[in-house]
């Protein structure tokens, strides 16, 4: 077999749901995140594949029935999605090509000012994904597979060999059907319902929701806030900041936000956050990509689960506890002025 057919074949004896390959010139236009040679000198070609997430743990989380199951998965997928990409670079290596494992996630372009906000990916996955045909883009603009919705986590090696690309999914064949059920799982409506905006890879141009700005994402997926504006659910994060309406006052809410989060006692689990100095992060939210099961009946059971599964709390010993909207904030309104002030 040839090198691209050794490891495409190699890929899903590892268990990948899908492989694929892309290369310079089927990415050609695309933003700094797709250039091969920032992470490989003389790059040509990029290796995508996608993991699957546990559906069971998916469901618990989003009905605030167990938050450690899905968090702990999570974190199991990026690490098999590292190692698988690494094991793919040594096949190549072998072959007599430089190649390259890419991590997973948490690796940002710290060179650009700013970054701990801008979180700039080093390589883009989700641009790999789609130009190789791996999966294609959801409304929310998760990447996501026929059969499994966005619930995946995706993964990189490049290298130097000139392989084989793999077509993008013609867009009659994505599953997604812009049910649009992902924009009312954003507890702080960072996506657009009705506005697209595109890139363009390969002389393919790529759709998915416009953003009204990707601070609202650092701010709720980061865990800072958690509560839906209208007050009657929450993700796994019990801050309850208003979301202001100008991108510079994000920004300063943000700021404030974080200095709060520092403050919070500690939950169990959690990862380390290069953004963060240290300090660990949880997964409290992703519910744009996890409601997605791809399939439209089950991702309205996951959107249902999600807003009656009430509003968390945080106890003096870092636990989370969710209670129905009416008790949670009595509950918010009975702590003393200091431990309210950490969470809004």
């Amino acid at each position: 077999m040839s090198l691209s057919q050794d490891v495409k074949e190699f890929a899903r004896s590892k268990g990948v749901i899908a492989v694929g390959i892309a290369t310079i010139e089927t990415l050609k236009g695309g933003p700094p995140s797709i250039e091969l040679d920032y992470k490989l000198k003389g790059a040509r070609s990029a290796i995508s594949f996608a993991l699957p997430f546990n559906k069971d743990y998916i469901r618990r989380f989003l009905g605030k029935q167990e938050r450690a199951l899905h968090e702990e998965d999570n974190l199991a997928a990026n690490v098999r999605s590292t190692q698988l990409a690494w094991e793919i670079a040594e096949l190549i290596n072998k072959a007599g090509f430089p190649a390259r494992g890419i991590s997973s996630n948490l690796k940002y372009r710290k060179e650009v000012p700013g970054w701990e906000l801008k979180l700039l990916p080093d390589l883009s996955h989700r641009y790999f994904a789609v130009a190789s045909g791996v999966g294609s883009f959801g409304w929310s603009g998760n990447v996501g597979i026929k059969g499994f919705g966005a619930a995946i986590i995706l993964g990189t090696c490049i290298t130097a060999a000139e392989l084989e690309p793999t077509l993008p999914i013609p867009d009659e064949q994505s599953f997604c059907d812009k049910c649009k059920l992902c924009v009312s799982a954003c507890a702080v409506g960072m996506m657009e319902k009705d506005k697209e905006m595109s890139v363009t890879l390969g002389g393919k141009t790529f759709t998915h929701s416009a953003r009204k700005s990707y601070m609202l994402c650092q701010f709720c997926c980061g865990g800072f806030t958690g509560l839906h504006q209208s007050g009657k659910w929450s993700t796994w994060s019990p801050g309850r900041f208003q979301m202001p309406a100008t991108e510079d006052e994000i920004v300063k809410e943000l700021l404030r936000a974080v200095a709060l989060y520092h403050q919070r006692p500690a939950m169990p689990g959690g990862y380390t956050h290069p953004a963060l100095g240290g300090v660990k992060q949880y997964m409290t939210c992703g519910n744009c990509q996890i409601v997605c099961f791809g399939d439209k009946k089950e991702t309205t059971k996951n959107v249902k689960t999600l807003h009656s599964s009430g509003c968390v709390i945080q106890r003096p010993d870092g636990s989370l506890h969710a209670l129905p909207p009416e008790e949670a904030a009595q509950a918010f309104e009975q702590m003393d002025s200091a431990k309210k002030s950490l969470y809004y």
